[in-house]
């Protein structure tokens, strides 16, 4: 298995996954995914672009090429209760799993290495390109945060609905 890294190759290289990684994003403009994305900033081997996304909030979206990697840096804040940083890191374990039949995966483990890890208090979510595949793992990396931050915007308000109901319900006591 090989793994390719934007740094082997010259400048005409890193432009041309640049641009091949820029078009994916701009798919998810066009999807309605993301409200918006800006066109990155190069500094020191990392393209970072600003994407507009759940609830008008910005994030970024980082494409590194020294370590041939696409990352979405402190997209989950370190509030979470560690119970559910534990429950996220199993799926996905699960989600990367080579032990499962491959249509189980949620992505090609011979295109892309998931990880996920706290950086500076914050849940960051990262893929490892192999064999030069950077738009697939743009593609599966966005729509694996959009699942989890969809699941959890949703969690979140079936919680404020429950405090709303309590509070009516304490206040209709009363």
């Amino acid at each position: 298995m090989v793994t390719t890294t934007a740094s082997q190759g010259g400048r005409t290289q890193r432009s041309m996954i640049a641009r091949r990684v820029k078009l994916a994003l701009d798919q998810f403009v066009a999807q309605g995914v993301f409200q918006h994305v800006d066109g990155g900033h190069l500094r020191v081997g990392r393209l970072t672009h600003r994407v507009l996304w759940h609830h008008d909030r910005p994030h970024r979206f980082v494409l590194d090429f020294d370590a041939g990697a696409v990352t979405l840096p402190s997209l989950l804040p370190a509030t979470l209760p560690p119970r559910l940083v534990r429950e996220l890191r199993g799926i996905m374990r699960q989600a990367s799993s080579s032990l499962l039949p491959r249509e189980r995966t949620q992505f090609d483990p011979d295109k892309a290495e998931l990880r996920v890890f706290m950086k500076h208090g914050s849940l960051t979510f990262s893929m490892t390109v192999r064999n030069d595949c950077y738009e697939y793992c743009t593609q599966q990396l966005i729509a694996l945060a959009n699942g989890v931050l969809t699941a959890l915007h949703e969690e979140q308000a079936c919680v404020d609905r429950e405090i709303s109901r309590i509070a009516s319900a304490e206040h209709a006591v009363e």
